[in-house]
């Protein structure tokens, strides 16, 4: 099965993606988790984009105009176009 999608650039600019995998363009971020802590033990789940941000809705359709959860602020914008590589 596939799972592409038009091709987008990684958020820090080193090379390009054809994938709808929503974690795969966080995983290059420095601050790609969050700390959740739950019954004493914390967690470290990884940011995820969204699906707003793949198909380059500008503005953003989500809550608050978002195109990442939890930390809104790793993606700010939609993603950018890559489609020559």
């Amino acid at each position: 099965m596939n799972n592409l999608a038009p091709a987008w650039q990684f958020p820090n600019g080193r090379g390009c993606e054809g994938n709808l995998e929503t974690g795969d363009p966080i995983k290059v971020l420095s601050n790609s988790t969050v700390p959740v802590t739950l019954n004493g033990f914390t967690y470290h789940p990884q940011t995820e984009a969204l699906l707003q941000w793949f198909t380059r809705e500008d503005p953003s359709g989500a809550f608050k105009g978002a195109y990442s959860y939890p930390d809104t602020s790793l993606l700010t914008g939609v993603a950018q176009d890559c489609s020559a590589e």
